[in-house]
């Protein structure tokens, strides 16, 4: 059954009533369709419009997970879940609240009420998000209204509406543009194969948040670019040769020394790269942008990604490229990277290959932490300090509080290692609830001792410490 149709902006969905089932989700690799799945008997599911996607919360006991949706796949994601999954749902779009009801037999009533919206003298409709644009208009020009309320109750002139329709396209014009480090209109090949970029250097809509996305992480990656230049010559490099394998990787221009920063090769290792959306874009930027040499090792448990991966490389024309299909924590490489990525890699993944970078004397980290459960799982058994008891009492602040903790402590590690760490906002809250990056650049003279007084206070009130601190040598 099709609940919504091509027309429909939807705002919001809310899903109620479980039928004590798991959520039905189909064979797509989405993101979303994995993270709903991870909830085997959700209680409530909230879908909200964020941008371009939809970010969904599914309740499921006390544990809440988090995923997105294209708008595309918002019909399909209702037909599988009612009446299967649950019973009642509620979708406010701009013009109406649609409320389906199914009944134990599986059959669904779907009732509709639409907004109120003012109408003009020329009979438009105005809804909500054009108000201020509206009221802006109206408050220049109406000079004889005696308050606020007579300004937004009045019917515009036609002269008021077309001022006020001008002023929306500009303003989101304005919004659009943006002076991103890989342009909009210039086509990209990476890009227009993953499907985000058209042929003629397009977003398409759905994809811009992705867009926004791999920019920002080019924005970290440019900051730290004249740290990843210094050159600084490897003992025994120039004697060191072999190929890569996953206990002893060499890049194409780490034996031999260089005349200039330039013109040797960066060697880069993305530990849990997944299918490399970032891992590409900093390869064609670094090497089709700033004309660099690069080499970058991708590793990954699965191998069907692996296998994608090694496949969209060589369609890319990205000989730089290796990908490996292997267990981070065993991962044996060369020694003294330029950089170290780590992205989403879940809960201890992130602590290991914190811990490589580290101990190979990497340059530069950046590291988005992911699904940090160690820590909670340990201050839910015992929190020596009394002050947190409260606030641990609550799953939800308790998994938030341990994730904060978690990603502090690997900042306060990394400095006592010879780093300068930062905790930085990747992006906005609403593509994704996992927006923090670390980003750590290695000092020329360690300026703190092993000793950190703040560190040890710390993991003395959780009562704990994390695994990172357990691997570095």
């Amino acid at each position: 059954m099709s609940f919504l149709s091509d027309t429909d902006d939807v705002l919001s969905i809310v899903l109620s009533k479980p039928c004590g089932r798991p959520a039905e989700t189909n064979n797509k690799e989405n993101t979303s369709y994995h993270e709903v799945k991870r909830a085997d008997c959700p209680t409530k599911i909230k879908i909200r419009k964020a941008g371009d996607i939809y970010r969904t919360e599914t309740t499921a006991g006390t544990q809440v997970f988090h995923g997105k949706l294209e708008r595309t796949e918002l019909d399909e994601f209702l037909a599988d879940n009612i009446p299967s999954a649950f019973k009642n749902a509620v979708i406010e779009t701009t013009t109406e609240t649609m409320t389906i009801l199914a009944n134990k037999k599986g059959k669904c009533t779907l009732l509709r009420k639409k907004k109120n919206a003012q109408k003009t003298e020329c009979g438009a409709v105005r809804g909500p998000s054009e108000d201020s644009a509206f009221s802006e208009v109206r408050e220049k020009s109406a000079g004889c209204a005696t308050n606020a309320a007579d300004i937004r109750n009045t019917p515009l002139s036609p002269a008021e509406m077309t001022a006020a329709a001008n002023r929306l396209h500009l303003s989101e014009a304005h919004n659009r543009q943006k002076n991103y480090l890989l342009k909009e209109g210039m086509p990209v090949n990476f890009l227009v194969q993953l499907g985000i970029m058209t042929k003629d250097g397009k977003i398409h809509a759905q994809k811009y948040s992705k867009f926004r996305q791999i920019n920002r992480f080019l924005e970290f990656v440019d900051d730290i670019l004249p740290e990843l230049l210094v050159y600084e010559e490897a003992p025994g490099a120039s004697d060191t040769k072999g190929s890569v394998t996953f206990e002893n990787i060499q890049g194409p221009g780490a034996s031999a020394a260089s005349d200039s920063p330039e013109s040797r090769t960066l060697e880069i290792v993305d530990f849990g790269c997944g299918k490399s959306y970032l891992t590409f874009a900093v390869f064609y930027y670094l090497t089709a942008i700033k004309g660099l040499k690069a080499h970058i090792t991708g590793i990954d448990l699965k191998k069907d990604v692996i296998e994608h991966c090694r496949r969209f490389a060589e369609a890319c024309g990205y000989s730089g490229m290796d990908f490996i299909c292997g267990d981070v924590a065993d991962f044996k490489g060369g020694e003294h990277p330029d950089l170290v990525i780590t992205l989403h890699a879940c809960d201890t993944a992130t602590d290991y290959a914190l811990a490589y970078a580290v101990n190979n004397k990497a340059k530069c980290i950046l590291s988005v932490p992911c699904c940090q459960h160690e820590l909670n799982s340990l201050v839910k058994k015992q929190v020596p300090d009394r002050a947190f008891s409260t606030m641990f009492k609550y799953g939800i602040i308790r998994e938030r509080l341990s994730a904060l903790a978690t990603d502090v402590l690997r900042a306060e590690l990394l400095e006592n290692s010879g780093y300068t760490a930062q905790i930085l906002e990747f992006i906005d809250m609403e593509d994704t609830p996992k927006n923090l990056l670390i980003r750590a650049v290695k000092r020329d003279k360690p300026t703190r001792s092993r000793g950190n007084l703040g560190l040890d206070e710390l993991k003395s009130a959780l009562g704990q410490t994390i695994t990172l601190e357990k691997l570095i040598k």
